[in-house]
């Protein structure tokens, strides 16, 4: 019943892409990088983030075989993480799996035309191995998380999430395999590829302006929601930096605004590596609670929201399923959900009805319900986080 309803579940977005010839701009975006025939293409990915999209360039085919062969690895992936989740544990791998099928469903195209799926399945395994009793599977666990880190950046600030208590062995060995293989990956992939593409993601990222579907963009575009048609207080339109940026009254302010509170979930993640340092109660469970805190809110506080990003919580979501029973893990998979499902109606139902000035309200309303999804996912995550602590601190 599980893979006649993963059959399905992944029939959806392959259907709806064949049938609208929606969401594979992206891919096509990546075959020009990965066959050099655009200068300068996907050099705001990292290089190892890009493997996937340069292997299925080996593959035989003109574009329209290359979006299929993408799809098809993208698929691949997802039955592999979804076998895993079926037999790592009876019961709960499988109430996990389930999970999976269905914000596979829900996510709409995204889920299987974008890159973002196999970074986020890589942090899956990486909470999933802190689990395990041995210390070389913990080990393990470090080296895929600076792995992933040099796929798409944002998992490095989960290395806050490893520290423990100070005078533990096992904090300074888990904190060193991390570092220790951040420095060897990145030196592995400078030598390689040369240093420029180790530094022109951060600097992509950094000139970008204020993305329409972010959360800090989201009372602008309120706001320009109301505005009278030919109103050109705001505009809307497609960047340098590939998405479509808001600019107008307000816009300059939220900019800072999202600069400010990217910079407070650092100092967040910081305050919580010290307070483990200091308290010596680390574990699994508390890392991984606090691991699906940081990657919400990094969405939340960032300038930059494309549809994509819900696929971080998902596979770490899915971990949380197997292995922690708490009710409050539940709950957050149902929020999750549903902003998978909101996300689908931002992009792509209603996506073009946001890119004119006056935005549709409706679009807009939609949008906000996304954006405050988010916000409650972080919330319970960031609950959860907490209760873990406090647990722990009462066994010890």
């Amino acid at each position: 019943m599980l893979w006649l309803a993963w059959v399905f579940a992944h029939a959806i977005p392959l259907v709806w892409i064949d049938r609208f010839d929606t969401s594979t701009g992206d891919i096509k975006y990546y075959r020009s990088g990965a066959l050099g025939t655009a200068e300068g293409a996907m050099t705001e990915y990292p290089v190892l983030g890009t493997l996937p999209a340069r292997l299925v360039a080996l593959f035989p085919g003109d574009e329209d075989a290359y979006v299929r062969w993408f799809m098809a690895l993208c698929v691949l992936t997802s039955a592999l993480f979804t076998g895993w989740l079926v037999h790592v544990e009876r019961g709960r791998g499988l109430r996990a799996a389930w999970f999976w099928v269905g914000f596979v469903g829900l996510s709409g195209p995204i889920i299987l035309s974008r890159l973002d799926l196999f970074p986020s399945v890589a942090v899956a395994v990486f909470a999933a191995l802190l689990f395990a009793r041995t210390p070389v599977a913990r080990r393990a666990a470090t080296v895929v998380l600076a792995v992933a880190t040099m796929m798409k950046l944002w998992p490095g600030v989960l290395g806050a999430a490893l520290v423990g208590g100070a005078r533990r062995r096992s904090t300074w060995v888990r904190v060193f395999w991390f570092l220790g293989s951040l420095v060897v990956v990145a030196a592995v992939t400078g030598m390689v590829a040369g240093v420029d593409v180790l530094l022109s993601p951060l600097d992509y990222q950094s000139d970008r302006g204020l993305q329409i579907e972010s959360l800090v963009a989201t009372p602008v575009m309120v706001a320009a929601s109301f505005a009278a048609v030919g109103d050109l207080r705001w505009s809307i339109s497609y960047a340098a930096s590939k998405s479509f940026e808001i600019t107008g009254p307000g816009a300059a302010t939220m900019t800072t605004v999202a600069t400010v509170a990217t910079v407070v979930t650092v100092l967040v993640a910081l305050s919580w590596a010290v307070c483990r340092l200091v308290r010596d109660d680390w574990s699994p469970e508390q890392a991984l609670a606090f691991s699906l805190t940081l990657v919400a809110l990094l969405i939340a506080t960032n300038k930059v929201f494309s549809p994509q990003y819900i696929t971080w919580l998902a596979p770490l979501t899915a971990v949380a399923l197997v292995f922690c029973r708490r009710r409050i893990v539940t709950v957050l998979a149902v929020e999750v959900l549903a902003t998978a499902l909101l996300t689908t109606f931002v992009y792509p139902v209603y996506y073009d009805w946001m890119l004119t000035v006056p935005p549709s309200p409706v679009a807009v309303g939609v949008l906000a319900l996304r954006n405050l999804g988010v916000l409650l996912v972080a919330g319970t995550a960031g609950w959860w986080a907490l209760t873990a602590v406090r647990a722990g601190s009462s066994r010890q």
